[in-house]
């Protein structure tokens, strides 16, 4: 009897190991939580972006986000293929006007040709692939912007991405 409650034990233990982990992201993984400042910048590591195909070897130190509020952060990272650059804002607002207001901005101040992309966990995902890759997504509260010279995969290398910072976001 013992051994078959040992078993029962242990699958219960993995169950909830695996149950407490959000949708994509993986057991370990740590939680991004609003008004978390530099904190903001681990949704995306070096590492990120190095297994989706993007040359990425540090994170440059912090750079606030307006009027140095803790609830945005300019994240870029040293790269010999170019700027590398993640930009997130959690909570991009008090309300949904201002989120709206804070996603139409990120899409303004990075210029290019936006159309709307389908992104599982996503509120809206707009991608442009004019000049460079960019993709600006809104999540609840969240609105962030990932940014990256184009190169022949930037489609599935951004969705890849943005999947990661959806599954760390804490809402």
């Amino acid at each position: 009897m013992k051994f078959d409650n040992f078993y029962l034990g242990f699958f219960m233990v993995c169950f909830l190991a695996l149950a407490s982990c959000p949708a994509g992201a993986q057991p370990g993984t740590k939680l991004i939580k609003p008004n978390s400042g530099p904190d903001l910048c681990s949704a995306l590591t070096p590492a990120d972006f190095t297994k989706v195909g993007v040359p990425v070897s540090a994170l440059q130190p912090f750079h606030p986000g307006p009027y140095d509020a803790p609830s945005g952060a300019y994240c870029t990272y040293e790269s010999k293929a170019g700027k590398v650059e993640f930009d997130i804002f959690f909570p991009a607002g008090a309300n949904s006007r201002e989120v709206s207001n804070t996603e139409r901005a990120a899409v303004a101040d990075s210029g290019g040709k936006y159309g709307p992309v389908g992104l599982d966990g996503a509120d809206y995902a707009q991608i442009s692939l004019t000049s460079d890759a960019q993709i600006v997504v809104r999540k609840g509260k969240a609105v962030f912007g990932i940014f990256f010279p184009k190169s022949g995969n930037s489609r599935q290398q951004l969705l890849a991405l943005a999947q990661v910072v959806l599954a760390r976001l804490k809402q």
